[in-house]
């Protein structure tokens, strides 16, 4: 007859306890890896929580920010829907356009995003709202010649003293596209969130 040895009960004590200080170290483990997102500072010892800076940005500008977020949600919608899409290449043109008028200037777009605490990722995403825009709304634009020279006409102080039709019309279409793209802009908006469905979770402060 085989006698079953029965385990130590100090083994089985030891791997209790062994699991309980893994698990206690994996707690704190990940409190401190994810401590930015419980706390992003600290103020002599007492800290400032992510929810507190979270209610005052609210405060500060919530609503609009909601509704930034939500008009470019509609807008990429509607493009989905026309089989609208933006390349890399259609970023990249406007990236140089906008870096080579702020050249002009003395300044660079990678400055200015600098300032601002923006990244090129960030540029991107608005640039791509506005393309979606111009290739919906700009379709049906059209600039003609005595729009130009009515424009160049009336504005001859706002350019250069030597500066001439032919030498300014790139400019001044793309001034006139810009004034025509806006007048169709907001109610383009309001047609969008008229057909939407949005439901609002959370109250938040203008």
């Amino acid at each position: 007859m085989t006698i079953k040895k029965a385990k130590p009960q100090r083994l089985i004590l030891n791997k209790k306890k062994a699991i309980i200080i893994i698990l206690i170290v994996a707690f704190f483990a990940a409190l401190y890896f994810s401590r930015s997102y419980l706390v992003v500072a600290f103020v002599n010892r007492r800290p400032v929580t992510r929810w507190a800076l979270d209610r005052q940005l609210e405060k500060l500008g919530g609503q609009q920010t909601l509704n930034n977020m939500i008009t470019e949600m509609l807008i990429n919608q509607e493009a989905k829907k026309q089989n609208i899409t933006v390349s890399q290449a259609d970023l990249d043109q406007k990236f140089t356009e906008i870096d080579n008028q702020l050249k002009e200037q003395g300044q660079s777009l990678e400055s200015l995003l600098l300032a601002n605490n923006e990244t090129r990722a960030d540029f991107d995403r608005q640039m791509k709202t506005q393309v979606l825009l111009e290739k919906m709304l700009g379709k049906d634009i059209n600039i003609t010649e005595e729009e130009m020279s009515k424009y160049f006409n009336e504005n001859k102080n706002t350019f250069n003293k030597n500066a001439t039709l032919e030498s300014e019309k790139e400019n001044i279409k793309n001034i006139l596209f810009e004034q025509k793209l806006s007048e169709k802009l907001q109610p383009f908006l309001n047609d969008l969130q008229s057909k939407a469905k949005i439901i609002y979770i959370l109250k938040l402060q203008s």
